[in-house]
């Protein structure tokens, strides 16, 4: 009797001892937590950091979208000098661009459509000719640029000169340029 009695003291002794834990290993466990909530903090100072970098220090490219919603359009004016003209006289067109002050440098493309019955004959580097001209030029910020265009009709009528300009930023593609249509009636009349 006495036996067995031993070795339910022994058994529960050792169920007692195996669910004990060690001071060391409580001490182990305590600093592997530490250590990997300082890891944690670390991983987010550094994201932290690197997000601050690339938002106040990194240069961002701007889309094209980004770029045309910033930059304000150019003023762009095609008008005639007369309303009416003399057939075999010229008529006058003036086409005056402002570029705003806080855009870049602007560039700039005229394309003009003359009607059957007008000739363009002569204007500042305007090339083309069979009804269809072009000039190009560069506007600097905060400047205005003004073309003369004279047109000659050789039949008489209400005719509509048509104009179409093409404008692109410093730093954008041609691809992605702009475009203003302007037509403008003008009557030519026999004054003979």
């Amino acid at each position: 009797m006495k036996s067995s009695s031993f070795s339910c003291s022994v058994e529960n002794k050792f169920k007692a001892n195996s669910t004990l834990t060690y001071p060391g290993t409580l001490l182990r466990s305590a600093r592997k937590g530490t250590i990997e909530l300082y890891a944690i903090a670390a991983l987010g100072l550094f994201l932290l950091l690197a997000a601050a970098y690339y938002f106040f220090f990194m240069p961002h490219q701007m889309s094209p979208v980004q770029k045309a919603k910033a930059y304000k359009g150019l003023t762009v004016q095609l008008r005639p000098i007369k309303t009416k003209v003399c057939v075999g006289n010229e008529g006058i067109f003036e086409l005056s661009i402002v570029n705003p002050l806080q855009n870049p440098k602007a560039y700039v493309q005229l394309v003009i459509m003359a009607p059957p019955g007008v000739t363009v004959y002569a204007g500042q580097g305007v090339k083309g000719g069979s009804g269809l001209v072009t000039t190009s030029l560069v506007v600097d910020p905060g400047d205005v640029a003004t073309l003369r265009i004279r047109i000659i009709a050789v039949e008489p009528g209400k005719k509509i000169v048509s104009g179409t300009v093409y404008y692109w930023f410093e730093g954008e593609s041609k691809q992605d340029a702009r475009k203003i249509a302007l037509d403008f009636p003008v009557e030519f009349v026999n004054c003979k």
